[in-house]
């Protein structure tokens, strides 16, 4: 893992909060051990019983997902609820709001996941923003928002810090 590649991601992702996600992806990096005695509980609810080679990725999500810059939802959630949470990672980061009212129609209701996130994400890409998922070999989404200018940077920085931010469904 690039540490200077990941906590430059951090940074980025990290909106009003770069003080408390720098610190403690920083920590994560650089005491792994301290870092997973402090937040034993969190790390516990992802089954990690120990400091693992993901540990400051987990970390990050973690943060961000505790000071909402991101949402955890399940592979197979889909509907209003994914645009109710789209507009809550919009709504934190002052970006645009959506109207979705086109996806309150049977189509979307039925289909899988992944399909219903990218037409929400071809929504999104009409105000100028980016809706991206985290990467944690995991059966659910780590949901972000991000201006679409910023998109191709986050994601060449999470290359080069060999994580995996994709905003492709």
């Amino acid at each position: 893992m690039n540490n200077s590649a990941l906590l430059e991601l951090s940074r980025k992702l990290s909106f009003d909060v770069a003080g408390i996600v720098i610190d403690d992806v920083a920590l994560a990096l650089e005491m792994p051990l301290t870092y997973f005695e402090k937040y034993k509980d969190r790390l516990d609810e992802r089954c990690i019983n120990e400091p693992v080679e993901e540990l400051a990725w987990i970390c990050l999500v973690d943060v961000l997902l505790e000071h909402q810059l991101a949402f955890e939802i399940d592979w197979k959630e889909s509907g209003l609820y994914v645009c109710d949470v789209v507009d809550e990672l919009l709504d934190r980061k002052k970006l645009a709001s959506i109207d979705w009212e086109e996806f309150e129609s049977e189509p979307y209701n039925e289909m899988p996941t992944d399909e219903f996130l990218n037409h929400v994400a071809k929504k999104l890409r009409e105000a100028a923003v980016s809706l991206a998922y985290m990467d944690i070999d995991s059966d659910s989404y780590v949901l972000i928002t991000v201006p679409t200018a910023d998109i191709d940077e986050i994601k060449r920085l999470a290359e080069e810090a060999e994580v995996v931010i994709n905003d492709s469904f």
